[in-house]
C-alpha cells in the first residue's frame, strides 16, 4: 500500500471528527476500497476490499479516472438522507494512487431550503394581501375625501336655505303688518270695509302660518347642521385613522419585501453551497 494512503487510513477516525455534520469517509486505491468509516446516519453499506468496478458511477471512481477533485450533491432518494459527496485525488510522487471521499449530511441545508421556499410562498401571499389592503385603504381614503367635500357642499347649501328662510320670515312679517294695516283701514271704513276686513284677517293668518313654518324649518335646519357637523368631524377622524393605517400598511409591505429579499438570499446561498 502507498505510504500516503496508509497515513490517511490511520487518520480516518480523526478526519471524520473534523466534520461538523454527520459524515462517512471512503478511502480507495486504484483497484479497491481500502478504508471505510460510516457516519451515525449516513451509511452507504460499502465493504472494505470491494472492487472499484462496482462503483463506476461513484465520485471516487470518477476521480480515479480524471485525477480531479469532484463535489456532488445527492438527493435523499439514495440513502434516505440528502448529502454532499466530496472526493479528492491522492498522489504520491506525482502519481495518482487513490482517492478519499467524504459523504457529508446535507439535511440541515436541505431543510433550510425547504423552509425558505415555504417562507417565500407565505411571504408572496402576504405581499399580495398587503397590496390588496393598501389598494383598499387608498380607495377608502379617496371615498372619505369625497364625503368630506360633499359634507362641505351640504353645509354651503344649508347656509343658502337659511337665507331663504330669513326671506320667508321677512315676507311673513311684512304680510302681517300689511294685514294689520288693512284691518285698521277696514274698521275706519265701517260697513263698506267689512269684506276687506275678512281678506285682511286671512292675510294675517297666512303670515302667521308662514312664520311658524319658517321657524319649524329653521329648527330642523339647525339640527341638520349639527348632525352634518358631527358627520364631518367623524369623517375627519376616520380620514386621519385611515391615513395612519395606510402608513402602517406601507411599512408592513416594506418589511415583507425585506423579508422576501432575505429569503431569496438564503435560498440562493443554499443553492450555491456545494
Amino acid at each position: 500500500m502507498s505510504q500516503n494512503l496508509q497515513e490517511i487510513m490511520d487518520q480516518l477516525p480523526i478526519l471524520q471528527q473534523t466534520y461538523s455534520e454527520d459524515t462517512c469517509l471512503i478511502l480507495c486505491d486504484q483497484n479497491s476500497i481500502i478504508g471505510y468509516l460510516p457516519g451515525e446516519q449516513i451509511d452507504l453499506n460499502i465493504k472494505v476490499g470491494e472492487s472499484m468496478e462496482k462503483y463506476k458511477g461513484a465520485a471516487t471512481y470518477k476521480v480515479l479516472q480524471t485525477g480531479r477533485k469532484i463535489r456532488e450533491e445527492v438527493s435523499e432518494d439514495v440513502v434516505g438522507i440528502p448529502y454532499i459527496s466530496s472526493c479528492v485525488p491522492i498522489k504520491e510522487n506525482n502519481r495518482l494512487v487513490g482517492a478519499l471521499a467524504a459523504v457529508t449530511s446535507n439535511k440541515k441545508l436541505s431543510d433550510l431550503r425547504d423552509r425558505t421556499n415555504e417562507l417565500s410562498g407565505v411571504i408572496s401571499q402576504m405581499t399580495n394581501y398587503s397590496e390588496e389592503m393598501s389598494t383598499t385603504t387608498e380607495m377608502t381614503a379617496q371615498q372619505l375625501q369625497k364625503l368630506s367635500v360633499q359634507s362641505e357642499t351640504m353645509q354651503d347649501n344649508m347656509i343658502h336655505v337659511e337665507k331663504i328662510i330669513k326671506q320667508v320670515k321677512e315676507v311673513a312679517s311684512r304680510s302681517n303688518i300689511l294685514g294689520l294695516n288693512a284691518s285698521i283701514e277696514a274698521a275706519r271704513a265701517g260697513e263698506y270695509g267689512r269684506g276687506f276686513s275678512v281678506v285682511a284677517d286671512e292675510i294675517r293668518k297666512m303670515a302667521a302660518n308662514s312664520n311658524n313654518a319658517a321657524e319649524d324649518i329653521q329648527r330642523q335646519l339647525e339640527l341638520t347642521q349639527k348632525e352634518i357637523a358631527n358627520i364631518n368631524g367623524s369623517i375627519q377622524v376616520i380620514a386621519v385613522q385611515t391615513e395612519g393605517h395606510a402608513e402602517t400598511v406601507r411599512q408592513f409591505h416594506s418589511m415583507l419585501e425585506q423579508i422576501s429579499r432575505t429569503a431569496e438570499q438564503l435560498n440562493e446561498h443554499g443553492m450555491t453551497v456545494r
